[in-house]
């Protein structure tokens, strides 16, 4: 009789053992959340670092409870299928050239659009301004939420000729980077030819371009100085300014509990104050030094070259997005008037 009273004694005891490890474990591990964050840079550009270090941050903030798993060079999705991806909730997150879904969303055009930003440091304010919330506004409605914004000057790159001003452009054949350039370009005689910056290399070496412009953290990564024998360097003055920004699907946003979004959000603000403008403003010494040592030819954008090109992008690209892009006018006065 006492043995079957110390077996049954010895159930419970092991039924409350494990109750009590299943409260404790069970939930944490429910919690666990893994991220998976995929863009088309190589591993080690700047843009894949600023993916890790976001992510290092926030899983030290959430005790591990958020994990990130990074996807670079285009290894998980197609760069461009990566925005609706993240819409339909297939990928969490992704370092994302904003103008690649204008297609979709033609307003975006106006993050990648012909002198319409200074600088990096003048691109990094819109998060607090009119425009900037506008942009942001349009993703949410779209499905995709904007954390952290990153603008990355550019300059152009040719096989041919140095590229100073739009008459030097006629007769080329020639990635533009982002719908409004591409018509911009076309109207001063260029022939067009799309694609992601990671394909450009081959492109340029196949002869299927023979110009090109793109970001100079891209000039650099793709080493596209091995197949260039001119650049317009972004060191003084840049026609090109993009919004490459690290953004993650609504719907991975939505399922995170309100402390995992206040360690997202703490983050991006902790990047936007430390991290993205610092190592964002050395990336043009790195292309000078690249290309220098490459024996490119260097050439660097003077305020006329600017004021030419300023002049023929009103009259080109600005005019056609305020004429065929619902609200293009308001986000163009927007823009220039966070110039100010």
């Amino acid at each position: 009789m006492k043995r079957k009273t110390w077996q049954r004694r010895m159930v419970v005891f092991g039924l409350a053992v494990a109750v009590v490890f299943v409260l404790q474990a069970g939930p944490a591990a429910a919690k666990t959340v893994v991220i998976k964050v995929s863009h088309q840079f190589a591993q080690g550009d700047v843009r894949d670092q600023m993916a890790r270090v976001f992510g290092d941050m926030v899983t030290k903030k959430t005790n591990g409870s958020v994990k990130f798993r990074y996807y670079p060079a285009k290894s998980l999705f197609k760069p461009k299928e990566q925005w609706d991806a993240m819409r339909k909730g297939a990928l969490d997150m992704s370092v994302f050239p904003l103008d690649y879904a204008s297609g979709k969303i033609p307003q975006l055009s106006i993050t990648l659009m012909p002198c319409s930003v200074a600088n990096i440091q003048q691109g990094l304010t819109w998060r607090n301004k009119p425009i900037g919330k506008k942009v942001e506004a349009l993703m949410e409605k779209n499905g995709v939420k904007n954390l952290v914004w990153a603008w990355f000057d550019g300059g152009i790159g040719s096989k041919i000729r140095q590229i100073r001003v739009p008459a030097d452009v006629k007769g080329t054949k020639l990635r533009a980077a982002g719908k409004k350039f591409e018509y911009m370009m076309r109207e001063a005689g260029a022939s067009i030819t799309s694609m992601p910056s990671s394909e450009t290399y081959h492109a340029l070496a196949t002869g299927v371009l023979d110009t090109m412009m793109t970001s100079s953290a891209s000039f650099v990564s793709y080493r596209l100085y091995e197949v260039l024998k001119y650049i317009n360097v972004p060191r003084d003055f840049s026609i090109w300014y993009m919004a490459e920004n690290l953004c993650i699907s609504k719907k991975t946003w939505d399922r995170l509990s309100p402390d995992q979004q206040k360690a997202f959000l703490e983050t991006a603000e902790w990047m936007h104050a430390n991290w993205v403008y610092p190592n964002f403003k050395t990336l043009v010494q790195k292309l000078i030094a690249a290309y220098t040592k490459a024996g490119v030819q260097i050439h660097y954008m003077t305020r006329d070259e600017f004021n030419t090109w300023l002049a023929f992008a009103k009259k080109t690209a600005w005019k056609n997005f305020a004429e065929n892009v619902e609200g293009g006018q308001e986000l163009l006065d927007l823009a220039l008037k966070a110039m100010k």
